[in-house]
């Protein structure tokens, strides 16, 4: 094992010599850190004119996406690549260059960009190593292009199997969740079982390998939490999906550069206390972005509703509130809003949310 990382740090070093020396001559080789105060960003699937358009519209100043070969999940969990038309890992910074100056003649800035996927490292499969080296590669290009903020989740399979659909007010339809309807699905032969003790043990090798390499690139890394954070599914253990499992991620490597999305709603869904959680990621400076939204929580990790953002169980000044006595100083992004009838985009929805969250800061 040691022989195999000191082989990874030695192309590390040399891949880092050889990007220098190609970027010499550019502004920077490594991300400014957000400061100030807290920042509305907007998720933006595709970068066309009219989707940056709406977010300017709204006066939003910053982007959130999915990077080249970015993930989403099939109807039984499986992480699949978005777009399949994009590159392969290892990020290239000519293509997050691209993404970057696309945004940027909106008028906007590209704030937080999501990871691609690396399965063989969380699945414990061959090629794990490799998987590895392209995040940090992909890290290093994140860096240098002068994008602050790296998300990522880690999956071994998500647990999209209780989800279903309620009305909510006005005809809208609200995502809801129930782990009854998914508690006894078969497991998958391709994905197969993992233990909550295998999969901490290859995640921490992971956090061990990578956060040195964003300190390096100035580059925050903000992991998501299991979402939804039921115990288990369908024979692979949720070890995300409680606040204990992202204290554990934050003990791991204690940096700055190794923190979570604190996600409000997720929060509420796991029974915990939102306000003491976000003094406890915000005191260490390990909440790196937050996913902003309320829930109507029923049974802890198990049933709950994701509702308007002005309707749940989260009071979401006091949120606000809490997050700006840590200093919090990035971004704040409008999550799992409502459909309304009509508008498959949820334009409605963001725009309610947006509008709502620009209100509560006025209250700061």
């Amino acid at each position: 094992m040691r022989e195999s990382m000191s082989r990874r740090e030695l192309l590390a070093t040399a891949g880092a010599g050889l990007a220098l020396a190609a970027t010499a001559g550019q502004r920077s080789t490594h991300a400014e850190a957000l400061t100030g105060g807290i920042k509305i960003t907007m998720p933006v699937g595709e970068l066309t004119d009219e989707n940056l358009a709406f977010v300017a519209y709204l006066g939003v100043d910053y982007v959130t996406t999915g990077g080249p070969a970015s993930p989403t999940y099939t109807p039984e969990g499986r992480v699949v690549q978005a777009r399949p038309a994009d590159p392969a890992p290892p990020w290239k910074d000519a293509d997050l260059r691209r993404m970057k100056e696309t945004v940027e003649r909106a008028g906007l800035k590209l704030g937080n960009v999501m990871l691609h996927d690396f399965r063989r490292a969380i699945l414990g499969r061959p090629g794990g190593d490799e998987d590895i080296e392209l995040v940090e590669e992909s890290i290093r290009a994140a860096g240098r292009v002068g994008i602050p903020i790296v998300e990522y989740n880690w999956y071994a399979l998500r647990a999209m199997g209780g989800y279903y659909e309620e009305p909510g007010r006005g005809g809208s339809r609200l995502a809801a969740h129930d782990y009854a309807r998914s508690k006894d699905l078969p497991l998958l032969d391709d994905v197969g079982t993992h233990s909550a003790a295998d999969l901490w043990t290859r995640y921490e090798r992971f956090l061990k390998a990578v956060v040195p390499v964003a300190e390096q690139a100035n580059v925050r890394l903000a992991v998501h939490p299991n979402d939804p954070p039921p115990p288990r599914y369908r024979g692979v253990e949720q070890i995300l999906g409680s606040v204990d499992g992202l204290k554990r991620v934050c003990e791991t490597v204690k940096s700055p550069a190794n923190g979570i999305t604190l996600d409000v709603g997720v929060t509420r869904e796991m029974g915990a206390n939102v306000i003491d959680t976000i003094k406890w990621f915000g005191g260490r400076d390990q909440i790196n972005h937050v996913h902003f939204r309320n829930v109507l929580m029923k049974v802890p990790r198990e049933v709950y509703v994701e509702t308007f953002i002005d309707a749940g169980d989260n009071d979401m000044l006091a949120c606000l509130r809490a997050l700006s006595a840590t200093g919090y100083p990035r971004l704040l992004h409008p999550d799992h809003v409502p459909t309304l009838a009509g508008d498959q985009a949820r334009r409605g929805g963001f725009g309610y949310a947006v509008g709502h969250i620009k209100g509560l800061l006025r209250q700061l």
